[in-house]
Order: C-alpha cells, then sequence, then structure tokens
C-alpha cells in the first residue's frame, strides 16, 4: 500500500528495548488498528496527557477508508479533509523529497483514500498525522475495511467482558488483535489467534505446497470465500497481505508462501 508497506508492517508490533546496563526492558506499543472516524473522535484517555484509548486499548498507529470531501496542497504540507459516513476529521501530510506523489497527485475532493497515521489532539481538536495515505481502486477493499473494523471491536470488547467475569484474567492468546515479534529483520511473528490474516497463514504454512511453489490463491479463496463474502473479497485481503509483509508470492502471482 505505497508507502504503507513490508517495512511498515500493519499489525499489533512489539518491539523490546534494553540498555547493556539491563534496565527494565520497554515495551513500544506500534499497533496498526483498523477504526472508523467516529470510533476517533470518541477516544478516552485516563488523564490529559494519556495515550488515546478505544475499547480500553492503547492507540499507536491507526488505519481506515473514507472520501476526500476538500484538500489543500502546499509545498510542505497537504491538508485533506476526510470523511467515512460516521464522522469526518482533517488529515495533514508533511511530504519529504523522497516521497513518491504518483498516488497522491491524483488524490481529488470524491477520491476514496486509504489513510495510515496517528492521532494527534490540539486545542481540543483531533487531526491526524498522515503517515501514508492512497487511493482505493477496488470498493471490496472498503468492505473488508468494514468487517475487520467490526471483529476487532467485538474481539475486544468481548474479551474485556470476559475478563471481567474471570476477575480481571484474560486469555493470553487473545491479548492482541494482531501480534508480530520481532526476533529478526522482515520476520513475521505469531499473529493474533482468529484474525483472518493469522487464518490465512496457518492454512499456506499447514499446506503441503507451502515448502515449494506456495498455496494457489483458488485452495485459498475456497477456504475463506464463504467466511468473508467472495473470491473477490479473498483478493482483496490476499493484496493487503502482500502490501503489508504477511505473504509473499510463489511461482508465480497466483501462488503465496509465508516468511
Amino acid at each position: 500500500m505505497s508507502s504503507y508497506n513490508r517495512s511498515q508492517g500493519q499489525g499489533y508490533v512489539t518491539d523490546n528495548f534494553s540498555s547493556d546496563a539491563g534496565a527494565a526492558k520497554k515495551i513500544v506499543n506500534h499497533t496498526l488498528r483498523p477504526v472508523t472516524i467516529k470510533q476517533l473522535l470518541s477516544v478516552t484517555q485516563t488523564h490529559s496527557d494519556g495515550d488515546f484509548k478505544i475499547d480500553g486499548r492503547d492507540l499507536a498507529q491507526v488505519t481506515f477508508i473514507a472520501v476526500v470531501r476538500s484538500n489543500n496542497r502546499q509545498s510542505t504540507q497537504h491538508t485533506y479533509v476526510v470523511e467515512d459516513g460516521t464522522g469526518s476529521i482533517e488529515a495533514r501530510r508533511f511530504p519529504s523529497d523522497d516521497d513518491d506523489s504518483a498516488d497522491s497527485n491524483i488524490i481529488v475532493d470524491g477520491t476514496y483514500v486509504r489513510v495510515v497515521g496517528s492521532l494527534r489532539q490540539f486545542n481540543g481538536k483531533f487531526t491526524i498525522n498522515v503517515h501514508a495515505i492512497r487511493p482505493i481502486h477496488d470498493m471490496n477493499e472498503l468492505t473488508y475495511h468494514i468487517l475487520e473494523v467490526m471483529y476487532v471491536h467485538v474481539t475486544l470488547t468481548r474479551e474485556k467482558d470476559d475478563g471481567a467475569a474471570m476477575g480481571g484474567m484474560s486469555s493470553a492468546s487473545h491479548s492482541n488483535y494482531r501480534d508480530h515479534n520481532m526476533t529478526g529483520a522482515g520476520s513475521v511473528g505469531s499473529g493474533a489467534d482468529g484474525t483472518l490474516q493469522q487464518q490465512v497463514v496457518d492454512m499456506i504454512q499447514s499446506h503441503p505446497a507451502s515448502k515449494t511453489t506456495g498455496v494457489h490463491r483458488r485452495d485459498i479463496g475456497s477456504r475463506f470465500a464463504p467466511v468473508i463474502g467472495g473470491h473477490e473479497s479473498v483478493n482483496a485481503l490476499l493484496r493487503d497481505m502482500l502490501d503489508n509483509g504477511f505473504l509473499y508470492t510463489g511461482d508465480d502471482d497466483d501462488h503465496f508462501l509465508t516468511f
């Protein structure tokens, strides 16, 4: 997804930093959460300087799909007002000299875009600091995004309720909706149990062709098309996973392997 790519993988990433003196490890939250704009405008904070939270979880990076209602392009800043049917928000991007401007040049009013960024608040106004923005060419991606937002929300709220019922104890297997434990450059960790992405990874890894040519999209589609609404939705999911480093192609563009 443009600069939203394998080196900037989508998911819940934890980087562990420790000093040579053996200081306590600091866990850095690199979660990329699918959201609606209404969720962004309804975030909570435990205190004025605290992290923003949705469903009781800290936000780091967010991703959403919206339509551009207005835009203002200047040499040092691109400003977009975007709306997704649940609300609208201002998104600001600060381009650099080495940016690939091919996508951004065709983003005009009325364009549907995928936005990746972080939430900011100043003087009571929420804005998005944009890390990546690109136009949407396949509206199945919008459908998939809505389903993903719903899935993550239901999973986290259900987990919270289950944890409260158990006296605050929650199952570790559901602790992160997308979990990468980065043990080396480019390595992909276990992923969150139950997410569509992780189910696809598990299916490919268990397939006999996973060590040779790769698993054909037809086989993946026969497994997941009934779950997510058809083969076009499966193709959109596979593109998303390729863009974000979960998968790579094997013998050809129709065969997929995992890292």
